[in-house]
């Protein structure tokens, strides 16, 4: 059985460390997760991105 909900993809990534502390701190401020922290902001990148096509 898979941990990742159906109609959801897991992505997984190396990033430094001093990122990681980054979005860390960002998300505590933010009061969320990291995992929704990253989630709003690759959704807004993609939003801007596909926008400015």
């Amino acid at each position: 059985m898979s941990r990742v909900s159906e109609g959801k993809r897991r992505l997984t990534c190396d990033i430094p460390e001093k990122l990681h502390k980054e979005l860390r701190f960002l998300a505590v401020e933010n009061d969320t997760s990291i995992t929704k922290y990253v989630k709003t902001l690759l959704e807004e990148h993609v939003k801007k991105v596909r926008k400015e096509k």
